[in-house]
């Protein structure tokens, strides 16, 4: 468990740790601590105790920037710029009180590690939980709706903010199954401005990149999120990961390659195992897939706005149901992990 120091950045006024105390807080970056890996780097779990958070070991997470990472190795980058980014975006009093953006404690800014500390309790990444069985169907769908609902706000800014690289592996759900963006690598306008031309030479991962953008050209814009919010919400109602962990794998094995040769009118791609849930409702599962397929439209004329998304979202049956029933049902499990709608 690492300490926290009294020493604070003027202009964010966040804890100032060291490599050392970072491996203390993750037991030395050991495998079990890991969360994940993303595409600048890696995430643990870990704990710190000091004189910000005022309790013994508070749960927390770690981000660290690796130079082994599928973009680092290839391409210089300069990791500082990264994490001054970062900071200046979850500072920013616009940002940092939204719910869906992981909140800042503090950060290491040295030769050794550069990285980020986190007030989350990480229960794992979006991506490792799509396939597994410990988000039920509620739980999904409120997922899917606080991402739409973020994805809302950061585009309806008067500078509105680009994620570029949005997808299920840099979204983590914490212990409440909350859903909270973590990674800004590749962010663009808003506060910070536009693309850096360094930013633009990145890859970025295949699996939710919008195909209009990488055959056309052009300027990456909310339309392309919206493609890339399509992919996470089909990998999330059809127990199926966008991950592409082969560099060799073939096209059709893409999720939304898969979705448009397995969608038809008027069907549902939700898992069989999902409509056994309470809740499920089948003109729900035709109407969220509909919605999702409108999502990774080709042409991004065709693709809804994220405000058109969220409101569909909200008409879903377990969404009304549940917020007709919230007043007098207070007391049932369900409601434990439903969100503030």
């Amino acid at each position: 468990m690492c300490r926290a120091h009294g020493k604070k950045m003027d202009f964010a006024k966040l804890e100032v740790f060291t490599s050392e105390d970072l491996k203390a807080c993750t037991n030395n970056f050991n495998i079990k601590s890991l969360v994940g890996v993303i595409q600048f780097g890696k995430l643990y779990r870990g704990k710190i105790k000091g004189v910000m958070t005022g309790t013994e070991g508070q749960d927390v997470m770690v981000k660290i920037w690796d130079k082994k990472s599928e973009n680092m190795a290839f391409l210089p980058y300069d990791e500082s710029l990264m994490v001054k980014k970062e900071v200046e975006i979850l500072t920013n009093p616009t940002m940092n009180s939204h719910p869906n953006l992981a909140k800042l404690i503090g950060y290491c800014f040295e030769e050794e590690i550069k990285g980020v500390i986190y007030d989350l309790s990480p229960l794992d990444s979006l991506q490792n939980l799509m396939v597994k069985d410990d988000l039920n169907w509620l739980q999904r769908i409120n997922v899917v709706l606080e991402i739409a609902r973020l994805l809302k706000f950061l585009h309806g800014q008067d500078k509105p903010f680009l994620i570029y690289n949005i997808n299920a592996s840099h979204i983590v759900v914490d212990w409440d199954f909350k859903p909270k963006l973590i990674d800004f690598g590749q962010i663009g306008k808003g506060i910070i401005g536009e693309m850096s031309r360094q930013n633009k030479q990145i890859t970025m991962p295949i699996r939710c990149h919008d195909p209009y953008f990488t055959i056309r050209g052009g300027d990456w814009d909310t339309s392309s999120e919206v493609f890339s919010f399509g992919v996470i919400l089909l990998g999330l109602i059809a127990k199926r990961t966008c991950e592409l962990e082969k560099p060799d794998i073939v096209l059709d094995r893409l999720l939304h390659v898969w979705a448009k040769n397995e969608y038809k009118p008027q069907c549902s791609l939700v898992h069989k195992s999902l409509q056994e849930d309470w809740g499920y409702h089948a003109e729900d599962g035709i109407a969220i897939t509909e919605l999702g397929m409108c999502c990774i439209e080709f042409f991004p004329r065709n693709r809804p706005t994220m405000k058109d998304v969220v409101e569909r979202l909200e008409s879903l049956h377990i969404l009304q149901r549940l917020g007709d029933s919230r007043a007098h049902k207070r007391g049932k499990k369900f409601h434990d992990n439903a969100m503030c709608l």
